[in-house]
């Protein structure tokens, strides 16, 4: 389900994005074009962060240290590279063990 409302939330942006260009190019207008601008801009910041999104979302050991090269060193494309591998394949953080469940017994007649 999630799935499906990405989906859906991804084609509603990229419509959106068509419509917002097709009617700036028809009206040759700078302020018509801005919503796409903005569009372009989120979408390049959102891959810029890739790296440490997977990081934060694998819940990765090192997520500090993929989070600092990425933003220092991810304008080059080695450097993010770097980043988004070390994000895919890092070592994740284990769930603490699960506690025993004692159960405490009523005293008779109380």
């Amino acid at each position: 389900m999630r799935d499906m409302l990405r989906l859906f939330v991804a084609t509603a942006l990229v419509a959106f994005a068509i419509l917002a260009v097709a009617v700036g190019l028809a009206r040759n207008t700078a302020a018509l074009l801005a919503p796409v601008h903005l569009i372009l801009f989120i979408l390049v910041v959102s891959l810029y962060l890739l790296p440490s999104g997977l990081a934060l979302y694998r819940n990765c050991k090192a997520i500090a240290w993929i989070a600092g090269l990425n933003i220092l060193l991810g304008w080059t494309l080695f450097g993010w590279i770097i980043a988004l591998g070390w994000a895919a394949s890092g070592k994740m953080r284990t769930a603490p063990p699960p506690t025993a469940d004692h159960h405490v017994q009523p005293v008779a007649g109380h």
